[in-house]
């Protein structure tokens, strides 16, 4: 009588658990990488067909994350996975929460934020402060109690996030009794910076000031808030007042008064400040040189920049921008150049390439701006952007290159009115009014509302062409589609 052989699986055929394993841990590490929202559409897909639905909470992290133009078909997409998944995820639900905050549907933060507890899920921190600063937006007062009587519930009252969201919700009711009330239940160090924060970003200068002064020991990040609450809307008489006083001014309260009096256009003080500020950084050497161009004074930025003696790529950027801005396009071009020398080797990035080759569509050196595109970005492999797009067209077209304008146009994935205004304009200068009527007619059915440049460009061809008849109904048209 034959024994049977006991069966052993083929080491050259892998089982279905260990093809589904592979399958997971493939889907999982991809979407931890950043997704455009299509391929993440795309990895649902499998998902859904492979029967993977517990990894569906990943879907909407990644959609939530990811940066896009088409917000409303995010939203509805990522409501359809929130509502039809079969594996309720907290950090999913709080991550769609924000997302919707962020994007001011404030009804629909709430409307979510009631979803997860009716689903029995533990809101977050971040979920409530979220909720709470919905109510604030809305003005939804018995929604905003409700929730603080949640707070209790969750024991989270003495949570320093959520205490600085209930106080700007009780500071917009002028409910200033509660406001001491949720300022006693905090109990981190730094409760009191957070809660004049709060109040700063609620627009309550007068609670703010007021809390600053009763405090007695003051920590230095709420002189930072303060001073550069004042800086930031222009304030300087105030600003001063704050940072006089401080006992230790940081490397930021300094920053705060240059950019202050850089934007107020009192440049003699700014640089006062400049000059006496113990470590100057590239941040304010940037600001004082963005203040000198756009008054012209282009040597008095050249100085500053000269005497910093730890140069970047923004510093660069900042005294190149100086340049163009002001019609040097040889120094510009010049400094440009120092930047790639192998003793300074500073790479430069699509803002300084962008502006160079702008500087060269100005100057009409196609040679130089071409080497840039079809070269240099190369051998960075830098990929193309928005900027840059529109910098090469513009350059392209201004030296008599549309059909490479035109290529460049063509490859760019999403296009908006300047980008097309850029072309159509490209198109009038260059006479090929056929095209330029055709590319208006394609941004029309695209649903992109012209503008007045645009309307410039297009009757300019249209009445070059003597179209009379058809430049008042392209502005019919353009007029339907705005109103």
């Amino acid at each position: 009588m034959n024994k049977m052989k006991p069966h052993i699986p083929s080491p050259f055929k892998p089982s279905k658990l260990s093809i589904y394993a592979v399958l997971v841990s493939k889907v999982t590490a991809f979407l931890n990488n950043t997704l455009t929202v299509k391929q993440v559409k795309q990895v649902h897909a499998l998902i859904l067909v492979n029967g993977l639905n517990h990894l569906e909470p990943l879907i909407i992290t990644q959609i939530v994350n990811t940066p896009s133009n088409h917000y409303r078909a995010s939203i509805r997409y990522v409501r359809s996975v929130v509502n039809h998944s079969k594996y309720p995820n907290v950090a999913a639900r709080t991550s769609f929460v924000k997302f919707l905050y962020q994007r001011g549907k404030f009804q629909e933060t709430l409307s979510e934020y009631a979803r997860m507890r009716e689903l029995g899920l533990l809101p977050c921190t971040f979920t409530i402060v979220s909720a709470i600063k919905a109510c604030t937006k809305l003005g939804n007062r018995v929604s905003g109690v409700m929730i603080h009587g949640h707070v209790h519930g969750y024991g989270l009252c003495g949570d320093v996030h959520v205490g600085s969201a209930l106080v700007g919700f009780y500071s917009k009711f002028d409910d200033m009794e509660t406001v001491k009330s949720v300022c006693d239940e905090i109990s981190e160090r730094n409760a009191a910076t957070s809660v004049i924060k709060e109040f700063l970003d609620s627009g309550n200068l007068a609670m703010a000031e007021r809390l600053f002064s009763d405090m007695g020991s003051k920590d230095i990040a709420c002189w930072d808030s303060m001073v550069s609450w004042y800086t930031r809307r222009g304030n300087m008489e105030k600003a001063i007042a704050a940072f006089g006083p401080m006992p230790a001014k940081t490397s930021a309260s300094w920053a705060a008064m240059i950019s202050g009096y850089v934007d107020s256009g009192i440049l003699e003080i700014a640089r006062n400040f400049y000059d006496v500020m113990p470590e100057q950084n590239v941040t304010s050497c940037t600001k004082m040189i963005n203040g000198y161009s756009k008054h012209g004074a282009v040597e008095s930025a050249r100085e500053i920049f000269d005497e910093m003696r730890e140069k970047d790529h923004l510093l660069y950027n900042a005294m190149i921008t100086c340049y163009a801005q002001n019609g040097r396009s040889k120094d510009a071009l010049e400094l440009f150049e120092e930047m790639l020398q192998p003793n300074v080797n500073i790479q430069p990035d699509r803002m300084t390439l962008s502006t160079i080759i702008s500087v060269c569509a100005q100057w009409g050196n196609l040679n130089y701006g071409s080497w840039i595109h079809e070269t240099l970005m190369k051998e960075m492999r830098m990929t193309m952007d928005y900027s840059l797009s529109t910098a090469l067209i513009d350059l392209y077209t201004k030296c008599g290159r549309v059909d490479k304008a035109f290529e460049i146009f063509r490859g760019l994935e999403n296009r908006d009115v300047d980008v097309y205004t850029t072309m159509i304009l490209a198109y009038s200068r260059n006479r090929c009014k056929h095209d330029a009527i055709r590319l208006f007619e394609e941004m029309l059915e695209a649903n992109i509302c012209p503008n007045l440049v645009t309307f410039s460009g297009i009757l300019t061809v249209l009445d070059h062409a003597g179209i009379v008849e058809e430049s008042h109904h392209g502005h019919n048209n353009a007029n339907l589609l705005c109103h």
